[in-house]
């Protein structure tokens, strides 16, 4: 099981996506790729941010075909088990010196209750969650 991270889903939302992303997921079986609710609520926010206009029309439009084509039935949600991962991994980031933002975390704690891989560019910010991680933009 692979969880997509915000950045991989607006790459893919690009007009020409990174070539290293397509064939990242291109190289993954649809069935094992996820999307945790709180990707799908920070791209909903980030459209909500654009000014009303066309551009803004068309990409929500995009975003709910690849809701609908692609993910439809693989939307994961923050349950019990995902909340008390998270806190356990928040609270040992922070005992660590190494805060990590309220999203970055409920990610994370998704990634570790379905001991799945987080697929992300910002590696960093996941670090010593202790969840498995993957850049698409560098994997071979």
């Amino acid at each position: 099981m692979i969880l997509l991270d915000t950045d991989v889903v607006s790459e893919l939302m690009r007009a020409s996506p990174d070539a290293a992303v397509r064939r990242f997921l291109a190289a993954q079986r649809l069935e094992t790729l996820f999307l945790p609710s709180l990707v799908v609520a920070e791209i909903r926010y980030g459209l909500a941010r654009l000014p009303e206009g066309q551009r803004r029309a068309d990409l929500e439009s995009l975003f709910e075909r690849f809701l609908a084509e692609g993910f439809a039935d693989r939307i994961l949600v923050l349950d019990a088990s995902c909340v008390a991962r998270y806190a356990r991994a928040r609270a040992a980031r922070e005992a660590a010196g190494r805060p990590i933002a309220l999203a970055d975390a409920l990610i994370g704690g998704m990634a570790l209750a379905h001991g799945a891989t987080l697929a992300t560019r910002n590696t960093t910010d996941f670090e010593g969650l202790g969840a498995t991680l993957v850049n698409p933009w560098e994997a071979a």
